[in-house]
């Protein structure tokens, strides 16, 4: 008995060690997959805003519209959104956004208008724009993985909304404006003050159109030279003019302009024109906020007087004129042209004439690329009002006095590249007001 508890005991010690140095084995439960990152945004329409209004706030658009992605690049967009912009007859403003299918929505279109009030603060006319974005845009982001979680909300009028028929204007549609506007500065040796200030009153119709106007402008400068002298240029503008234009059919126009000018700069103490004229349009005018092709001619009388003697010894006088312009304006996806070709004649001697040609192009020709080109150039046989005698040096550099000349031209050219990420959804305004102003 007491040997088989002693090879018992001996077996536990031998198998002892390995026992103490097992370990427990704990269940696990699998792990559970990671969750799946949500790409519903990327999947949302594509939407590339061509707004060249200075009203236009992109940044406000991109946050409150979330559920599209802002591309940089109208190449890779599924819808354009082009707004032109007019003003009113009441001095507000007119939008015209065309929503313009591209890539798999090619070939289709839609267009809204909105009206903005001309005392509108910013902030109503950004609110009333991406309202309307919304709306247009709504049909194609139906068709996205968004769609889910939008929602269509109406504001319904707590009375019936009068007829644009039944209500009476006490102003007859005229609307009133005066502006006065004027800035300084300097610093030791010379200074500058400039003054402007203008009024107006217009009423447009859809049949009529009568624009009256007149402006004021004051500009002086000081300068002190190097040896010790001090220099003044001063310039004054004023005038008024005045435009009645009746409107025949969707095509043709006709009316008559009128105009009046005191210049230092010109030595017109008096530049008094009336010319009756008429202006067709080879597309009709509902049209004009993506294109126009029109032709317009102008003839009646300019009456000059000087106030000093001209290099042809007149100090009044009173000739025929008239003047052509035909111009192109279009404004399409692919970008815009705006293009006149002008002339000018007095007809009591068809030499005194001017004429020239004038255009700019914004066009973007490639993913990322895009070129502007600008300018005019213009033949010019027409100052009659060049004053007599030389002028000195200094009147020469500060402009004071029109210099005789052949030819005018301006020209500018402009490219941009961009490459990257498309998407330009994020909106993040920190540091923004570095810097404070400086004027």
């Amino acid at each position: 008995m007491q040997v088989r508890s002693k090879l018992l005991l001996c077996l536990l010690l031998a198998i002892a060690p390995g026992a103490a140095m097992a370990q427990p084995v704990v269940p696990t439960t699998p792990a559970s997959p990671a969750a799946s990152p949500d790409t519903s945004q990327a999947a949302a329409v594509r939407v590339y805003l061509d707004c060249q209004s200075s009203r236009c706030d992109y940044d406000f658009f991109r946050d409150q519209m979330r559920w599209v992605n802002f591309v940089r690049d109208r190449l890779v967009s599924d819808v354009l959104l082009l707004v032109t912009s007019l003003r009113t007859g009441s001095g507000g403003s007119e939008y015209t956004i065309a929503a313009i299918g591209q890539s798999a929505n090619r070939g289709r279109a839609d267009t809204a208008v909105v009206f903005v009030a001309p005392n509108d603060a910013d902030d109503v006319v950004r609110r009333q724009l991406a309202r309307t974005f919304s709306l247009l845009l709504a049909p194609y982001a139906a068709r996205t993985p968004l769609a889910s979680r939008l929602t269509l909300s109406y504001a319904a009028p707590s009375t019936a909304a009068a007829s644009p028929k039944s209500v009476k204007d006490p102003w007859n549609f005229w609307v009133y404006r005066a502006s006065v506007n004027g800035f300084g500065n300097g610093e030791k040796r010379q200074s500058f003050v400039n003054g402007f200030s203008t009024i107006s009153a217009n009423r447009v119709t859809q049949s009529l159109k009568v624009n009256l106007g007149a402006n004021l402008g004051y500009d002086q400068s000081r300068f002190e030279l190097g040896d010790g002298t001090k220099f003044t240029n001063i310039q004054r503008n004023y005038g008024g003019n005045a435009l009645l234009v009746k409107s025949i059919s969707d095509h043709l126009s006709a009316g008559i302009t009128a105009s009046s000018q005191f210049s230092d700069y010109s030595n017109y103490d008096l530049n008094l024109r009336v010319t009756p004229a008429v202006e067709y349009n080879l597309f009709p005018y509902k049209d004009f906020t993506r294109r126009q092709l029109t032709a317009f001619y102008a003839i009646g009388i300019a009456s000059m007087r000087y106030q000093e003697i001209t290099i042809y010894d007149r100090t009044t006088e009173t000739r025929p004129v008239h003047n052509l312009t035909v111009a192109w304006n279009a404004r399409q996806p692919w970008g815009s042209v705006n293009m006149s070709l002008y002339g000018s004649q007095y007809l009591h001697n068809v030499s005194y004439n001017s004429y020239g040609i004038s255009g700019f192009t914004d066009l973007r020709i490639a993913k990322g690329l895009a070129i502007n080109v600008g300018g005019n150039y213009s033949r010019v046989n027409d100052q009659l009002y060049l004053r007599r005698g030389a002028l000195s040096d200094n009147q020469v550099i500060a402009r004071q006095q029109a210099l005789a000349t052949n030819y005018r031209f301006f020209v500018q050219l402009g490219m941009s590249y961009t490459f990257g990420s498309i998407y330009n959804t994020v909106v993040n305004p920190r540091f923004n007001g570095r810097g404070g102003q400086q004027f």
